[in-house]
């Protein structure tokens, strides 16, 4: 499909996403300068869904339009243009609340708890303003890489007073949908909660409370009382399942009657438990794993639309899949991410391996992790594929068994954390530390860290870094 250059004032630069129904554009607004994701839909393809679509649009602009929350994705705009329908939103860089649940991420239960709280902030601003989401689930939950959440999506939201209550056939996602839903009876901010609920237990479980097909979840979450998490994860504390069993009651009213109620139980419990306060921030290691999660967007013309097919890896299969077993013995399953992730930035074997080695706490385990690697370097390369060159400016590494000549100054890290952190925020300084634990010397660290950026920024931030290294 051809992509448009422009809708309405905004310049649309990269393809985000696609879905059913449409795709989301990242743009520029050509006015002041601000970037913004264009959730944007062919009227002339949607046949006779068009005007019930363009009404969910609509329904969202007015429902999220009217919010303004740290914690809720911002609607700046709603127009059409030709064919298109569209909403401009705040960009938000980051990944989507299900991609950790969709990789089998071992979240920490306070991760969980400090997700929820967050996501019960935003509910509970949501709900005092007279909107009820609706369809609270994990892909409409964006993590950013700050480990904030945001919660997005509003399309099918209800506005108190307004008689727009049902736009298209599909009110929700089944398997986070609450019993009225489907009884057809009166839906209000209580469905909202339970929606919040099946989320928690997805987190501390992996599972979700109800699953199968449509009409078995349908009678599972009507009929059917959810396994306690404690008897799927034993490690998990028995104190969570009651808070959990609450949130998904049966009757709204045997529910927690708001979501400020149901954030007070969680850190109540959290507290009982940990004797420490639940708070709504997350580790650095969620952090990390978000930050690996995310992909960057797809450059589109109108003419040329953007290339779906993988990009071919210089790396062997079984390479890679060697890496990742001898990973995974320190760090676990979420070996995987890092090793995908380091895999498409890495220029050659040093490198590749040196970013792994980063993700692990002890200079012990990275020098055996390094040592058990250097060995896979001869066949470690495609044959088939050209290995692409390294970016301009950048810093030739070392062999993964090469020695370190003196720890890093602070001050040099600190350094190279600020110049980061210009173009990825906060999460630099988790990165700087994490790359000097490796670094042979500062040149090597600013090259490790230059593999977080790509194109204009990576050139950009290797000139800064030489720059900064001469004076």
């Amino acid at each position: 499909m051809k992509h448009p250059n422009q809708l309405g004032k905004y310049e649309i630069t990269s393809v985000l996403g696609k879905g059913g129904m449409g795709t989301v554009y990242l743009g520029q607004d050509s006015i002041i300068q601000r970037r913004v994701a264009l959730k944007a839909i062919r009227k002339d393809l949607l046949e006779d869904q068009g005007p019930d679509v363009v009404k969910r649009f609509q329904n969202e602009a007015r429902a999220a339009g009217r919010l303004n929350h740290p914690g809720i994705v911002a609607i700046y705009d709603y127009g059409e243009d030709g064919d298109f329908a569209f909403i401009a939103m705040e960009y938000v860089e980051g990944c989507e609340l299900r991609a950790l649940l969709r990789e089998k991420v071992a979240l920490p239960v306070a991760d969980a708890c400090g997700f929820l709280l967050q996501l019960l902030d935003a509910l509970d601003y949501a709900h005092a303003a007279g909107v009820i989401h609706r369809d609270i689930k994990p892909s409409n939950a964006m993590i950013t890489r700050t480990g904030r959440l945001k919660l997005a999506d509003f399309g099918i939201a209800r506005i108190d007073g307004s008689s727009l209550t049902r736009v298209g056939t599909v009110m929700g996602t089944p398997g986070y949908m609450a019993p009225e839903h489907f009884k057809h009876t009166e839906v209000d901010h209580r469905a909202d909660i339970f929606s919040a609920g099946v989320i928690l237990y997805e987190m501390l479980t992996h599972e979700r409370p109800f699953a199968g097909p449509t009409e078995a979840i349908a009678h599972r979450i009507c009929n059917e009382q959810e396994r306690k998490p404690s008897e799927i994860v034993p490690s998990l504390p028995p104190s969570f399942d009651p808070v959990v069993a609450r949130a998904l009651a049966k009757s709204p009213a045997a529910r927690y009657q708001s979501a400020a109620e149901f954030a007070d139980a969680i850190r109540r419990v959290h507290e009982s438990v940990f004797s420490a306060a639940a708070t709504p921030d997350v580790s650095e290691n969620t952090i990390m794993i978000t930050a690996a999660l995310m992909q960057e967007p797809q450059r589109v013309s109108a003419s040329h639309p953007p290339n779906t097919r993988s990009t071919p890896s210089i790396w062997r299969d079984e390479t890679l899949r060697t890496i990742e077993r001898h990973l995974a013995a320190f760090i676990g399953p979420v070996a995987r991410l890092h090793v995908r992730n380091a895999s498409v930035r890495a220029t050659d074997f040093g490198q590749l391996c040196t970013m792994l080695a980063e993700n692990l706490d002890t200079d012990a385990d990275r020098r055996s992790f390094l040592s058990d690697t250097r060995r896979l370097a001869p066949a470690a390369t495609s044959d088939t594929v050209s290995r692409p060159p390294a970016a301009p400016g950048a810093t030739p590494l070392p062999a993964s068994g090469s020695q370190r000549s003196a720890p890093l100054a602070p001050e040099a890290i600190e350094r190279a954390a600020r110049s980061l952190a210009h173009y990825i925020g906060p999460i630099a300084n988790v990165l700087a530390r994490k790359a000097a634990a490796v670094a042979s010397d500062e040149r090597h660290l600013y090259s490790l860290l230059s593999a977080h950026l790509s194109g204009v920024e990576r050139d950009a931030f290797l000139s800064q870094a030489q720059s900064s290294r001469k004076r």
